[in-house]
């Protein structure tokens, strides 16, 4: 009988708190074909850039991705073009995770990162890349300072808007 118990409990002990299910990301090679559908659809290769903020940019390109539920732990970065520098982050999960790709869930064992994409779509993940909080503030930042220099459409509103959130990871990481 206890035998019986272990065989069946290890895989559910294991299911349950080894895996972690927490932070786990969307397929970007699905987003990376709904943006470029989305692009190649309209006259330029400007990426989404609704009034600057991060939510309604991702709603106008939701019937190429089939709806917004995949967008619910990601921030988007409007502004960007395709032909812009590849290493500009154009979108974000909104928490470290252990995550590397959406398939296999990792164990609670890897240590936690960010996962950003880049606008090339290009990374050694799954066109993402797993960055550490230090590393990813200042893609961010860097990102930031580009659509400023460059005064992208809305450019204030995109800045205010994502330095606000990077003023609340470095809280969270002090």
């Amino acid at each position: 009988m206890i035998a019986l118990a272990v065989l069946i409990g290890t895989p559910i002990l294991y299911y349950n708190f080894i895996f972690d299910w927490q932070g786990r990301p969307f397929c970007h090679k699905q987003i990376m074909l709904g943006l470029l559908t989305w692009t190649h659809d309209g006259p330029t290769k400007v990426l989404p850039n609704v009034n600057g903020t991060s939510r309604d940019s991702i709603l106008a390109f939701k019937e190429e991705m089939a709806g917004t539920n995949w967008a619910q732990h990601y921030r988007y970065v409007p502004g960007l073009r395709e032909d812009d520098p590849g290493d500009l982050v154009l979108l974000y999960l909104d928490q470290p995770t252990r995550w590397i790709w959406h398939g296999s869930p990792p164990t609670v064992f890897r240590k936690k990162a960010w996962i950003l994409v880049r606008v090339d779509f290009s990374g050694p993940g799954e066109c993402s890349e797993r960055v550490s909080t230090q590393e990813f503030t200042r893609r961010l930042q860097g990102t930031l300072d580009f659509i400023r220099t460059n005064e992208r459409p809305n450019w204030q509103t995109i800045v205010a808007e994502h330095e606000r959130f990077l003023k609340s990871v470095k809280r969270e990481a002090d």
